[in-house]
């Protein structure tokens, strides 16, 4: 066999082996981009076919056939090229008025070389024939088709080059490789044109080896054609949801972006669900790589804090086998918190019923029990004893009141200064025979009217507990002869110089033992101390029950509300032993501000 017949050989062995590749898209006919990319092999394998012919078989005849093949070739595979980009890139199939002007720009080349025995424009068959290598005849209508299919190659490249750079995962895999696949075969077509390298032959098939190697990667290591279609829809970027791609092996072969925010991991394509689903329960990995999920919700760290996902897993199939598993992740973060807002209150509604329910009767009792005394008798001492059963009552109910807003989140907190609202709070309490002492000096984030009433069930715990007798009536304070004294020393609000603050109501004449209350600054937060006796260790966390109280007139509804506006506000509370040996109510967690707050004394 002479050096042309094994070059010619050659010739026939590549474009079978390009050819073969047309098998997927016959078997993939229903993915996007099946055709034009089965246009696009049939052009590469006619072009080393034609040649191979044409070299072997040396009849002027079949010379002249063949050559009209090889100049058919590359406008074929242009076009199947250019509609395949625009498949990929667009999501949809081309316009038919560019289908059209496409499909009637082969057809005219077509007429041209089965017209040219008749005005040899494609070619001069005496050139062609004339040797055994098949001499080129590059005639001007070569050129004019030659520019006009280089300009669909570097448009579909380029739409391809684009399309990488925008998309992710197994997308951006395709799109860069079938560009990349274009430039072996475009390298050495230019260099058979231009004579840079010395060869009797054309060199472009060999180009064509490579350039298969290179859509070989793309057909069965990148997918191409099979698991995801080659043309996803835009639409899937633009979910709001999660969406990750698995072969049947376990491994994922696309993702989207949304993903990748759940999962910021090194992890990508061909990496195992294993490695790419980190933090996810190993037991839930494993119906996802499935498909078995119906609805699974699992909480998972990110940069945006924790986030509870709700997942499903979906079996895709063609013509009946299975081939992959898609992946549906849903943020339900809010969902879920509404969820539990929801059965907080429905928990408040319940306790509220119930304790109005149980709590109310005895004031009522009391009530029912001395107005029918006084009618009975006429005796208008047992009108206090209504009084008193009647202030009860408002207090159970302001105190329920107050559970059932306290729980609801804050979400605009403002900068706080801690020892004003102190004492803005120590002033409503209007409490007898206690001091407080401030000893803060911070500004902190927080709604200032929850703080306030957080401060003000702490101290009116502190003094309802603190003391040797119990509290007298919100209204005794003041109204029923009391005396009320107030010093101040030290910087006010005004300006003047202060280190501490110092409030004291006084009523004369009192049997109560006075109980000293400190708010002060700690580790992270600030506490309510002060000198009573203290809550046992065993007690501490029941005193934050609702209902809970060692008092014969609590309403157990205090402490509670301290701890649900605690956590509206994002921060921990716990009971303490207090550094005078009483109870502290300590409050962490809490954000300080840079602005520090100037600190006042004050006595009352």
């Amino acid at each position: 066999m002479g050096e042309f017949s094994v070059i010619g050989v050659a010739y026939l062995v590549t474009g079978f082996l390009i050819l073969a590749f047309i098998y997927k898209p016959f078997t993939r006919r229903d993915t996007p981009g099946s055709t034009a990319f089965a246009v696009t092999v049939l052009g590469c394998a006619l072009w080393p076919l034609s040649l191979g012919v044409g070299i072997l078989v040396g009849n002027d005849s079949i010379t002249t056939l063949t050559w009209s093949g090889r100049l058919v070739a590359p406008t074929v595979l242009s076009v199947g090229w250019f509609l395949l980009a625009l498949r990929i890139a667009n999501g949809r199939p081309p316009r038919r008025w560019l289908a059209g002007a496409l499909a009637g720009y082969v057809a005219v080349e077509l007429l041209v070389l089965a017209t040219n025995p008749i005005h040899h424009v494609a070619f001069d068959p005496a050139v062609v024939a004339g040797s055994e290598t098949l001499t080129p005849d590059w005639t001007r209508w070569f050129w004019v088709q030659a520019a006009v299919n280089y300009a669909l190659m570097a448009t579909a490249t380029a739409l391809l080059a684009v399309e990488s750079i925008r998309s992710v995962g197994l997308r951006r895999r395709q799109s860069a490789l079938l560009s990349a696949a274009v430039i072996p075969t475009a390298v050495a077509n230019v260099a058979t044109l231009s004579g840079f390298v010395s060869a009797t032959t054309d060199l472009t098939p060999a180009g064509f080896v490579v350039s298969a190697g290179i859509m070989t990667v793309a057909l069965y290591r990148a997918e191409f054609l099979d698991v995801v279609p080659i043309a996803r829809q835009t639409a899937l970027e633009e979910l709001p949801h999660g969406v990750v791609t698995l072969d049947t092996d376990g491994h994922v072969v696309d993702y989207n972006a949304i993903a990748r925010q759940y999962f910021p991991g090194e992890a990508g394509v061909g990496a195992t669900a294993r490695a790419f689903f980190t933090g996810v329960p190993d037991e839930t990995v494993r119906a996802l790589e499935t498909g078995t999920v119906g609805h699974l919700q699992f909480t998972v760290q990110t940069g945006n804090g924790e986030r509870h996902l709700d997942c499903t897993s979906s079996t895709v199939e063609r013509h009946g086998e299975a081939t992959g598993y898609v992946v549906v992740v849903r943020d339900v973060t809010e969902r879920i918190r509404r969820e539990q807002q929801l059965l907080e209150q429905n928990e408040t509604l319940s306790e509220f019923a119930n304790i109005v329910s149980h709590d109310i009767q005895g004031p009522l009792m009391e009530l029912r029990s001395s107005a029918t005394t006084a009618v009975r008798t006429g005796d208008t001492t047992h009108v206090e004893q209504v009084l008193d059963a009647a202030d009860r009552m408002d207090q159970l109910v302001d105190g329920l009141l107050d559970l059932a807003q306290t729980g609801r989140r804050i979400d605009d907190p403002k900068a706080v200064s801690l020892e004003t609202v102190a004492r803005r709070a120590w002033h409503s309490v209007w409490t007898t025979g206690a001091s407080l002492t401030v000893d803060v000096d911070c500004t902190i984030e927080a709604d200032p009217d929850r703080l306030q009433q957080l401060l003000e069930n702490c101290v009116r715990n502190s003094v309802e507990h603190g003391s040797t007798c119990s509290q007298p009536r919100a209204d005794d304070s003041v109204e029923r002869g009391s005396t009320v004294g107030m010093s101040w020393s030290g910087q006010n609000s005004d300006g003047d110089r202060s280190a501490t603050a110092t409030t004291r109501l006084e009523q004369f004449p009192t049997d109560r033992t006075e109980v000293s209350v400190t708010i002060r600054s700690i580790p992270g937060g600030f506490a309510v101390d002060d000198d009573g006796p203290g809550v046992a260790p065993d007690q501490r966390d029941r005193v934050f029950d609702r209902g809970y109280t060692s008092s014969d007139d609590g309403t157990g509804l205090g402490l509670p509300i301290v701890r649900q506006i605690a956590t509206a506000h994002g921060w921990s509370v716990r009971i303490e032993e207090s550094p005078c040996g009483g109870a502290r109510v300590a409050v962490t967690g809490v954000t300080f501000c840079e602005v520090q707050a100037d600190s006042t004394e004050a006595s009352r």
